[in-house]
């Protein structure tokens, strides 16, 4: 390894030991799920391949650097995982792993042989695939890859690129053992891929969900101002406004984590759903809680709270925690408030505070 080529692991080394820290302390500590988990994995994979590399470096055992080269071709293949457990989709990070290994065995069994620098430019190419699905799995999010997710996207898509050109400049060259066809364009590649890597990740960690929370409530605000005026001019007064959420979030959350929480979450958005009429309009409220526009008599909506309690207190087998969850209900009806939205939506959340201070897993109903 010659002098420039190794003070660029030094500083690639060094940069992903920052990046790791940064991804662990402010992504996976703040939200500990199995996606954060498999992005701070790709940062420290590559600290310990670069270190591994410097490692063979000053002591001319090309082995190790072979075994760390190649377990750091995985790395792609963790954020792609990652993003895929994001979704709720299987993640199989089993391939970064089969992917890393496969790369470290080839370029052990090349070692020394005219096709060394081939085989590394061929592992190197199937990495940057992994990195294009990425790219895919960020296109194919509600951001469509823009916003803070462009970064990673971009690099992403432009990694095969540089692949193809070292698998090209591998066959070019004639009897080369060194795997570091276009060394410089690599570590560049590297450093600029761990960067976009660390900003559209801790993104996606800390912030994703927020926007898309806001984006959420910003569309049911125009829904429901647009019912509230049409219902006002042909004065139906039928029309009601609740406020759900579910009770004891901080204790839930120490009791089974954020990960459990956001599985108790994903249930209750799901009996929410299946205890009011289809025609009902349900929108995102506080990261715990929902807002529910609809059009019946007292007694149909009464009946609806009814079977949404029963079905949030009944537990389930797949629940994270063997105890029965509750929510507060908050009814403020048009015939007394009125058809401003926003009166109408502070009118609910005030009685489902009621409802809560009064012990929960009941409704409180806004009388004139």
């Amino acid at each position: 390894m010659t002098s420039s080529a190794l003070e660029g692991e030094v500083l690639l080394a060094v940069f992903a030991i920052l990046a790791a820290l940064l991804m662990f302390g402010l992504g996976f500590l703040y939200r500990p799920t199995w996606s954060t988990l498999l992005w701070s994995m790709v940062f420290f994979l590559v600290t310990i391949g670069t270190f591994g590399v410097i490692v063979a470096g000053a002591t001319t055992l090309d082995w190790i650097d072979d075994i760390a080269v190649g377990l750091m071709l995985g790395a792609p293949a963790l954020v792609w995982s990652g993003l895929r457990a994001e979704r709720a989709a299987p993640a199989r990070s089993w391939i970064a792993l089969a992917q890393g290994v496969a790369g470290a065995l080839l370029l052990l069994a090349t070692a020394g042989a005219p096709i060394h620098s081939l085989a590394y430019s061929a592992a190197y190419f199937g990495s940057t695939v992994m990195a294009a699905l990425s790219a895919v799995e960020l296109l194919r999010r509600p951001e469509r890859g823009g916003g803070m997710l462009l970064p990673l996207t971009v690099v992403s898509l432009v990694l095969p690129v540089i692949g193809v050109a070292s698998v090209s400049a591998a066959l070019l060259a004639d009897g080369n053992t060194q795997h570091t066809v276009l060394p410089d364009i690599k570590v560049v590649g590297q450093v600029v891929y761990l960067t976009c890597a660390l900003v559209t990740l801790l993104f996606l960690t800390r912030f994703a969900d927020s926007v898309a929370h806001v984006k959420g409530q910003t569309e049911f605000a125009h829904i429901v101002s647009d019912r509230l005026t049409r219902a006002a001019a042909a004065e139906d007064r039928n029309w009601v406004m609740l406020a759900l959420s579910l009770d004891d979030t901080g204790p839930l959350r120490v009791a089974v984590g954020e990960p459990g929480l956001q599985r108790i979450m994903a249930r209750f958005a799901a009996d929410v759903r299946a205890s009011f009429p289809v025609e009902a309009d349900i929108g995102p409220d506080s990261p715990y809680g929902f807002l529910v526009l609809m059009s019946r008599p007292d007694g149909v909506v009464r009946e609806c709270i009814r079977v949404l309690l029963e079905r949030i207190g009944t537990v389930t087998p797949d629940q994270p925690i063997e105890t029965e969850l509750s929510a507060s209900v908050g009814w403020a009806p048009t015939r007394v408030v009125g058809f401003d939205a926003v009166d109408l939506i502070d009118a609910a959340h005030a009685a489902m505070t009621s409802a809560r201070e009064a012990g929960g897993n009941r409704w409180e109903r806004v009388d004139g």
